[in-house]
């Protein structure tokens, strides 16, 4: 029975890959923010210009480095990481989906509410969070 030897600290190697992430992903989520605070200062986003539909993709952009961070931090995870990173993704993935059919469908039906578009993106987030964080518990037990 070697798992009383395990140690579920995290090794050098663990700390190394999420300095290395942090150091890629917070730079594009800092970016993301500034430039929302932008669009939402300046961007007139409700007016009739032409511009303010690359007013509302501009936070986008930076977003790109978040997600260069997040398959990079990927790559470099060991196999039970990647496991466990995947199946979170996996089950906030359909959740996303799920919940965009549903959404869709009430929009269909009527339902109009600006807070609306970003429910797919909330409740596939929150479980991708739940589901890794229920996931990482179960492996610590084990």
């Amino acid at each position: 029975m070697t798992n009383k030897l395990d140690s579920t600290a995290p090794s050098t190697g663990d700390r190394a890959r999420a300095r290395t992430y942090a150091r890629e992903f917070w730079p594009g989520l800092l970016g993301y923010l500034l430039i929302l605070a932008a669009v939402i200062t300046w961007g007139d986003l409700r007016g009739h210009s032409a511009w303010r539909f690359l007013w509302a993709i501009l936070p986008v952009l930076p977003l790109l480095l978040v997600i260069r961070a997040g398959v990079r931090h990927l790559g470099r995870s060991d196999d039970y990481q990647q496991l466990i990173l995947l199946r979170g993704l996996g089950v906030g993935f359909v959740v996303a989906m799920a919940t965009s059919i549903t959404v869709a469908f009430l929009t269909l039906a009527g339902l109009q509410h600006p807070v609306l578009p970003w429910v797919p993106f909330t409740a596939g987030m929150f479980s991708w969070a739940i589901t890794t964080v229920v996931l990482t518990a179960q492996a610590e037990r084990a």
